[in-house]
């Protein structure tokens, strides 16, 4: 699992700039899980992943770079469509995995800052004369990013290669030979729009790194991130991190302001076809349907994981010593709209020890990684701005089935390392020679994606009550109106020990309402706690989660 704990977008994010042709000015100045390539001993071993490309290799890129149609089906419609992706990727799936080749020891060994240096040419931006919604920057692989990928164009049904070329990009004094350059490939691409001021061009989504996306709505800046699948997250056998190996861009009618990309995925034990559109708004909007075929019985599967980074926040047990900020994170809770309308509210950790979490068995209505803090004087932070990262939001569609809603807390030791993965498990395995197709929405935005209809949880505190040894916990929440103070009964469980003390209050200073309890933990090591307000037996507020550990 220690792969899986790879940099994040903290502690900066810059917005992408007007000019969409320098790739190293538009990136990302900090790094995210989804810029990299995503093997499972990267982040603590690089070496173990930069080769040194040999002759057959070297020829075997620079083939499939030449000729990027030589995929493994033909055509099978008149016009290019997410079908004749879907076939290439069962035919894929009938054959044995093929290790991608490596890329240039000197590429692979280029630092971050110097990676970022890379920049692509002005005229070498994709629909820059042709499109008035969408332009396309491609990205080189090197330093992490060590899986080349095709991009392909379709234009009026038709499938047209964009093949690499290092005229596209400026490597400045680089310590990159001639055929470094020549044999480093695309690692992925970005699709830049006027997402936030008219004329000025900024980064909408960005695909780099196994199957990693991360997408922006207006305002945003980089926070979590997004992948087209997840096998082994937190299981004995380790994780794999299957990969987008091959792009087809649809070019938009003018005027159209949704962006649709298929994708062909490819793993050591499955492979997926990807049709993927997305409308860039204040809330960017997504629909994603896939269909995918295992190379082997799977039981460890994720289905639209979603991973970010938590650090520590006022709701930590122990609290984090000689920092100045408030709080650092990406996203600070979970937020789960359940099969039966309840809303529940589970606010994220960094814990000593690597930690797994079941809070659903049935597929939810809604689920996602939330930023609910968005004033600066809950980070003061300057730099990272992480009052500005996006609340992912997650609605599930079709070929969910039985499963579990897994949430995944792995120690960090930093802000650089996105720890926090959720997705959904199915409970049936998938078997080898069966498709299986899953569809869901998501939205990516400063704002609440999902609305719940009860009251939110606005803060939680936690600490030792003074003078003892009990837990304290406070939980805050928004504006509950007057007329349903009166009767309200605070609802407090623990799966160990026992509670006491649960006290409602209204905050003078504020109006909203307050919640206090203590935990006596007895003997517990852990203890899961839920708390909620009704009125009548109904509820009025969100259900509150709160895994606590003997620290």
């Amino acid at each position: 699992m220690a792969g899986l704990l790879v940099s994040s977008c903290s502690p900066s994010a810059d917005q992408a700039p007007e000019d969409p042709a320098p790739a190293g000015e538009t990136a990302d100045p900090a790094l995210n899980l989804a810029q990299v390539a995503a093997e499972p001993a990267m982040a603590a071993a690089p070496d173990a992943v930069v080769e040194t490309l040999s002759a057959e290799e070297a020829a075997s890129l620079a083939a499939s770079e030449e000729d990027p149609s030589a995929a493994p089906a033909p055509p099978v419609t008149p016009d290019f469509d997410f079908e004749d992706v879907r076939r290439k990727a069962e035919i894929l799936s009938s054959r044995p995995f093929q290790t991608p080749p490596g890329i240039p020891k000197a590429a692979g060994g280029l630092d971050y800052d110097a990676y970022r240096r890379i920049q692509l040419r002005q005229d070498a931006a994709l629909w820059q004369d042709s499109s008035d919604k969408f332009r396309i920057l491609p990205d080189t692989r090197g330093y992490l990013f060590n899986q080349a990928i095709r991009l392909n164009l379709v234009e009026e049904g038709k499938e047209v290669a964009r093949p690499y070329s290092p005229d596209d990009f400026n490597f400045y004094d680089l310590p990159l030979d001639d055929e470094a350059k020549q044999l480093l490939g695309f690692a992925g691409f970005r699709v830049v729009t006027p997402l936030n001021v008219a004329g000025k061009w900024d980064e909408l989504i960005s695909f780099r790194g196994a199957s990693f996306f991360r997408a922006l709505g207006a305002g945003n800046l980089y926070g979590a991130s997004a992948r087209g699948i997840s096998i082994g997250t937190a299981s004995p056998e380790g994780e794999q991190f299957p990969y987008f190996r091959e792009f087809w861009l649809m070019k938009p009618a003018p005027g159209n302001d949704t962006i649709r990309i298929y994708a062909l995925l490819d793993g050591e034990s499955i492979t997926g076809a990807y049709d993927i559109t997305v409308t860039p708004g204040v809330e960017t909007k997504m629909q994603v349907t896939a269909t995918l075929f295992p190379r082997k019985r799977l039981t460890t599967m994720g289905i639209s994981p979603l991973t970010s980074m938590y650090f520590f926040s006022p709701h930590d047990i122990s609290k984090f010593p000689n920092d100045f900020r408030p709080a650092v994170h990406d996203s600070e809770g979970l937020s789960i709209q359940m099969y039966n309308g309840e809303w529940v509210w589970r606010p994220l950790f960094n814990p000593k020890a690597l930690q797994v979490s079941v809070l659903a068995d049935r597929p939810p209505l809604g689920f996602g990684l939330v930023q609910r803090k968005r004033g600066f004087d809950d980070y003061a932070d300057i730099e990272a701005g992480y009052h500005h990262r996006p609340t992912v939001w997650v609605q599930p569609r079709t070929g969910w089935g039985e499963g579990e809603l897994t949430l995944v807390e792995i120690p960090t030791a930093n802000e650089y390392n996105d720890n926090i993965v959720a997705y959904w498990k199915p409970k049936t395995a998938w078997q080898p020679g069966t498709a299986y197709t899953v569809s869901y929405d998501m939205k990516w935005s400063l704002l609440t994606s999902s609305v719940p209809d009860v009251v939110t949880v606005a803060n939680t505190f936690a600490g030792v009550k003074p003078a003892s040894t009990q837990q304290l916990f406070v939980v805050d929440y928004d504006q509950i109106p007057e007329a349903l103070l009166e009767g309200v009964e605070a609802n407090v469980s623990t799966s160990a020990g026992k509670i006491l003390n649960p006290v409602i209050k209204t905050n003078p200073e504020t109006g909203k309402v307050r919640l206090s309890f203590e935990l006596e933990a007895q003997n517990a090591e852990v203890a899961e706690l839920r708390a909620l307000l009704t009125k009548g037996g109904k509820p009025i507020t969100e259900t509150w989660l709160y895994r606590w550990r003997k620290e």
